[in-house]
């Protein structure tokens, strides 16, 4: 399965009382389709791994899949730290109907390149499905080097991508020109879409594009048919909108702006607050100037 395009990391809604609001989950599920999101990630980081048990998140997967019917692909995040609980989820992933699991590097713990080898071999080798590796170290704190890269994909043939929401773009070079030809290389950084494309990426995990869709796989289209121009402006509204967030922990800011623009889109769960008022005006504000909002 060669993994492309714009793929979006499905925020996680909750409810007042703090619950999973299923039934927003399954709003946002449709309105990206709808969008022309290339493919869905489940239980990433604008998912809000880190908020949800484990049943939680094989909850969130379980509706995507299903509300999803087969329209997109569907990549489970597992967001767990040891080898057992994300092998556990990656069974239920399996399960319920997947494309691939997505498996971030250790958090937390600083781990070296043998250590993380091990831990993604033990991994892929117990999974009876795809693999996608999440490279994330600015929070992670772990960092897949571009030879480790490429130690794993030689030695897990079931490991065919890797998201990298690193920002580093001569590592990216790097893995491009290590791995390139045997898994796909896709970014995780919003203001880095277009210029990832021109480095030889097959596409984008964007946070922006659980508000634009449209716009993310617009960016896609045009840098495809070589409208370079009209790509880079594209690109620089979605960096505007995602400069609006201003650091604030997710899933508020995509929360927030969903709302903004109809989509009854819930709120998030402590720790995380909703936005403060003078947040939520630069992100009603960066709307404005890019055209989705009056």
């Amino acid at each position: 399965m060669k993994v492309k395009g714009s793929i979006t990391p499905i925020v996680t809604p909750f409810d007042s009382e703090e619950d999973l609001d299923e039934e927003a989950l399954k709003r946002i599920v449709d309105y990206l389709i709808k969008g022309g999101s290339n493919g869905l990630f489940a239980v990433g980081t604008a998912g809000a791994f880190y908020l949800l048990t484990p049943e939680e998140k094989k909850r969130v997967t379980d509706i995507v899949v299903k509300q999803t019917a087969g329209k997109v692909p569907v990549y489970a995040g597992t967001g767990g730290i040891t080898v057992r609980e994300n092998l556990d989820l990656a069974k239920h992933a399996k399960t319920v109907g997947a494309s691939a699991v997505v498996i971030l590097t250790p958090y937390y713990v600083k781990v070296d390149d043998e250590e993380l080898f091990r831990y993604f071999t033990a991994f892929a080798s117990a999974v009876d499905m795809e693999v996608i590796l999440y490279n994330n170290p600015a929070r992670a704190g772990n960092n897949i080097s571009p030879a480790l890269l490429e130690r794993i994909v030689n030695e897990n043939s079931n490991v065919i991508a890797i998201k990298d929401s690193s920002g580093d773009l001569v590592q990216y070079g790097e893995y491009k020109m290590r791995v390139g030809k045997k898994i796909s290389l896709v970014s995780g950084k919003d203001e880095l879409i277009l210029a990832s494309l021109t480095m030889g990426g097959d596409g984008v995990v964007s946070a922006v594009s659980n508000v634009v869709p449209d716009l993310v796989s617009k960016i896609l289209a045009l840098f495809e048919k070589g409208d370079m121009r009209k790509a880079q402006e594209i690109q620089n509204n979605v960096s505007t909108l995602k400069k609006s967030f201003g650091g604030a922990a997710y899933p508020a800011p995509i929360l927030a702006a969903l709302t903004m623009l109809g989509v009854k889109a819930g709120q998030p769960r402590l720790p995380v607050l909703p936005l403060k008022a003078e947040q939520t005006e630069k992100i009603r504000q960066a709307l404005v100037s890019i055209g989705k909002l009056r």
